[in-house]
């Protein structure tokens, strides 16, 4: 509560009774608060006025009593136990807690040296490192109330303390987003604002010499910000190891992590995000291509992470996570062999520069750096992005715009709705990108983390002494002495998925019991990677070009760049005009007397170079006007003037007039608002029932553009949204989907072959906007495409090859050649290993027994996860053969695509 308004949970209340919400995270270097409420009625005063007040109360005058942060306290607390089995968190926890900059205890043990002192005295003190990374973030009730009590600290009065010197007015930035004048909403916020301090509230009037805050703009160039004093995150001792930790969950992830200097004073060319699409491109020639032939990785994804932790005012933190097979599990060292062949890839073209083969460059000085096209793309599909994308909610605007105000991040003002988004120089930041490449992605840099359920997983260890049981150890010994932590119903179940490479041994008396980071009790252990292995990285990813066998190369140029942003022609008897939507009275003699008559215009047409707009009256009748002077209306098609309420003109030939009373916002329909203040009132206070807007045309609504053979395409044109974006979705409805949990998981495992075949060919398209999807359903499977349009064919045509490759096989007993060899066994593991986690998501789980309850045709994932154990190629072809041998199809094609466009997925379909 606050001063103003003291009752408990008051503001909460408020928001919730006007159907608003609200919710804070705390960053490594900021905390945010935020609220979204509906707006009412024209002035504001009932709900977004009153609910700024509210907020404002909370940094002027919070009450911030010991009962309320009780409360608040067991919030954070089962917060904190929702989050602790989640492995992602886990991870981030690990890495925290064993970077070696922890001043108290380091989790690992080490003992810091001695020094001497810097005053010349000769006395000794510990060389104790530190940096906030290292701390404990999440927070929980062990963290904010056991241990400070424990130590004698006042837990309540140091959060005043910490509220007294950091929040105020210089160390703040707000954010107002209302559908309002600029001037009302800086008048309000003058007002509900104004008397929040301009400085720190010192509770006993002494400055805290430590403050770290930001004193008005303040950025990273030189002047203060919230970590100045500290510099990157990881101490040399914490770097060139490997961290094996068990997962809760069944996968295989490798996580490499270099750290990096502060990415946030390169925002006009961002060369992290630059050297992120080299490394992570999935398209042939890449990491993962390299990777997926051998069988060792399933996925990827490389660069530094939005969160305050990877994205700091002193380092970021880029990170390479690999998605591993069981197989790659045992060949990691192999596997981060190949990472440093790409570097060391990348490394030879930049010195090389950005030179044709064919060019003669003898005598001249070789400019350094990769092929300008490369940036080049990286820009204009940011632009096209940022362009056209969707219109996004409300709180994540403001919460965007609020973090990118924040000084570290090293925006001008010109550039903070777009500078986190847009690429601005004509070339990348060359001398960064080689200081990365060079000096920061070296395997002495190199932080490895291998999780794996090969090692066992968190439910196996007994919490009691947090080391396998004793019937657990029995079973798992061998006979020479070493013992093998694995997964037991991951592995022995399935033969054909896991004796394709032995998991990896651990010897009993070298590897002793794992360490536990202390806050999620994760378990894992530290073993320094030799120099041998230290210097074939290194050999690796020297300057040159890497072996054949690997096939690395650059990404190639995109064919999916569009370059057509031109919107499709609307019909001629019904296309677009700067009248149609509009609410307009019309002057109508009514005998010797001319009445003004409410209606709203519907439809436009060209008929014999008249131009006739349809209106619907009040009692729902249709009539057709013609235009007068339609050249008047030619300067309001385009930006050059806005169609405003009064407008006047008149229909056939002058005999009847009209004003316009309402013209709708941009991708509005017909908006009823006659003019009538008295009726428009007592409609909008819900005191009058609203008019009913006519029936859509025939010409508005989906036609069937094909309806035979067990095939429908339907198709709209977009007159909505306006943009160069369509939409193609198709749904396939199989025989036999309700037979069998076999048949269901065939399905499954149908789409993820396919969505992997297609893994290169829809990463390209994903890049430039263009996506695509395939996924199970109970009655078979669905395919969609979406996003530009000048393109979306092509992609729509490459994925149905794919899928239509399994059909007509009758007496196959293998795969279709659009299938690569080795990947029915990486996919087949991936899907069990999925199934096999899908007990471990409460929600998940819950939603999935409700559908069990109420749809007979559901199968659960356990029952397909059983069914699918054991399959063999032949088998899987022939329940694919069976499924797919009668489908029935029906489409709809909606957005900026006309007849023609219709046309050519028919054809595409069809054949």
């Amino acid at each position: 509560g606050t001063e103003s308004y003291p009752v408990e949970n008051a503001y909460d209340a408020f928001l919730s009774k006007c159907g608003g919400d609200d919710n804070a995270y705390t960053d490594m270097e900021h905390t945010l608060y935020h609220y979204c409420v509906p707006q009412d009625g024209s002035s504001g005063e009932k709900t977004v006025w009153k609910a700024l007040e509210m907020f404002s109360a909370f940094f002027k005058c919070p009450l911030l009593g010991g009962e309320m942060a009780e409360r608040e306290l067991n919030a954070v607390e089962s917060e904190f136990e929702l989050n602790k089995k989640d492995d992602d968190c886990r991870l981030s926890q690990v890495m925290s807690a064993t970077c070696g900059m922890d001043e108290n205890a380091p989790i690992m043990g080490k003992k810091y040296e001695k020094e001497v002192d810097e005053s010349g005295s000769g006395e000794k003190k510990p060389l104790k490192p530190f940096h906030p990374f290292a701390k404990f973030a999440w927070g929980n009730m062990n963290s904010l109330k056991t241990e400070p009590e424990s130590n004698g600290v006042n837990v309540m009065e140091e959060l005043r303390k910490f509220y007294h010197a950091h929040y105020y007015a210089r160390n703040m930035r707000l954010v107002v987003l209302a559908g309002f004048e600029l001037d009302e909403i800086q008048r309000r916020v003058v007002q509900h604002f104004r008397d929040v301090p301009a400085n720190p509230r010192m509770c006993n009037g002494d400055a805290n010499n430590n403050n770290n805050d930001v004193d008005g703009g303040g950025s990273v160039n030189g002047t203060i910000t919230n970590l100045h004093p500290y510099k990157l995150p990881f101490h040399p001792t914490s770097l060139a190891k490997l961290y094996r930790i068990l997962p809760v969950q069944h996968h295989h992830t490798l996580t490499l992590t270099w750290q990096i200097p502060s990415v946030s004073p390169h925002h006009r060319s961002k060369p992290a995000d630059y050297l992120a699409h080299l490394i992570g491109h999935e398209a042939s020639g890449s990491i993962l291509a390299a990777l997926k032939e051998r069988g060792w990785a399933t996925g990827l994804t490389a660069g530094t992470g939005e969160d305050g932790e990877a994205d700091a005012s002193t380092h970021a933190l880029f990170c390479l996570q690999i998605s591993l097979s069981k197989c790659g599990i045992g060949r990691w060292e192999d596997v981060v062999g190949v990472v440093f062949s790409y570097i060391g890839m990348l490394k030879w073209h930049f010195l090389k520069g950005p030179v044709e083969d064919d060019e003669n460059t003898d005598g001249e000085e070789v400019k350094e750096g990769l092929a300008p096209w490369i940036h080049q793309e990286l820009k204009s599909i940011a632009e096209l992005s940022y362009r056209y994308a969707d219109e996004g909610d409300v709180t994540d605007i403001v919460e965007e715009v609020a973090e990118n105000m924040a000084p570290w991040y090293n925006l001008p003002e010109e550039r903070i709705l777009d500078g986190a988004s847009l690429l601005f120089d004509d070339a990348v930041d060359t001398v960064t990108v080689k200081s990365l490449l060079f000096d920061y992605f070296t395997p002495e840099n190199t932080r490895v983390d291998l999780m794996s359920s090969l090692f066992g997983r968190d439910a196996d260890f007994d919490d009691d002494d947090d080391v396998l049981g004793e019937e657990e150890k029995k079973e798992e010994v061998e006979d020479d002495g070493t013992i093998r932590l694995v997964d037991a119903d991951a592995v022995d179940d399935n033969p054909n998925v896991d004796g394709v490479e032995e998991p990896p041994l651990f010897d009993k008396e070298q590897a002793g019991p794992p360490l536990i980071e202390p806050r999620f009790g994760t378990k894992f252990w530290v073993e320094d990677l030799s120099q041998d292995l230290i210097q074939r990285w290194t050999d690796a990813a020297k300057p040159q070009l890497p072996s054949t066998e690997l096939a690395l190369d650059l990404p190639p140029k995109n064919p999916y760049i569009p370059l057509k942003f031109d919107l499709k022609p609307l019909p001629a008897d019904d296309s677009e005009h700067p009248l149609l939507n509009c609410s307009v009275k019309v002057c109508i003699s009514v005998g010797r007397k001319k009445s003004w008559f409410p209606a709203a215009i519907t439809k436009y047409k060209t008929e014999k170079k008249s131009h006739r707009l349809s209106l619907s009256y009040e009692d729902e009748g249709e009539k057709w006007h013609v235009l007068d002077t339609p050249e008047t209306y030619d300067k309001f098609a385009g930006e050059q003037e806005t169609l405003e309420v009064g407008h006047e003109g008149s229909f056939d030939g002058g005999k009847i007039k009209f004003r316009v009373t309402a013209v709708p916002r941009e991708g509005e329909g017909i908006v009823f608002n006659y003019g009538d203040s008295g009726h428009d009132d007592d409609v909008e206070d819900g005191a009058a029932f609203p008019p009913i807007p006519p029936a859509a045309p025939v010409s508005r609504l989906p036609l069937l553009v094909h309806d035979e053979k067990s095939f429908k395409l339907w198709h709209l044109q977009d007159r909505k949204f306006k943009r160069p974006l369509a939409d193609l979705r198709i749904q396939f409805v199989c025989e036999g989907m309700n037979d069998s949990a076999l048949n269901q998981a065939c399905m499954a495992l149908f789409c993820k072959l396919c969505n992997d075949a297609l893994a290169e060919t829809c990463y390209l398209a994903s890049v430039c906007e263009l996506g695509s999807s395939l996924y199970p359903t109970d009655s078979g499977f669905s395919m969609r495409v979406h996003g530009f349009d000048h393109n979306l064919l092509d992609l729509g045509r490459e994925v149905l090859r794919v899928v239509m490759g399994f059909r007509g096989r009758e007496g196959e007993c293998d795969l279709p050649k659009t299938i690569k060899d080795g990947r029915f066994d990486a996919c087949l593991e991936v899907q069990l290993r999925q199934w096999s986690n899908a007990g471990m998501d409460a929600s998940a789980f819950s939603a999935t027994l409700r559908l069990l309850c109420i749809r007979p045709s559901v199968m659960s994932k356990f029952a397909k996860l059983k069914a699918l154990e054991g399959i063999t190629v032949s088998k899987f072809v022939h329940v694919m053969n069976k499924i797919l041998k009668r489908l029935s199809v029906e489409a709809f094609y909606h957005g900026n695509a006309n007849r023609k466009d219709a046309d050519e997925a028919n054809l595409d379909m069809t054949d």
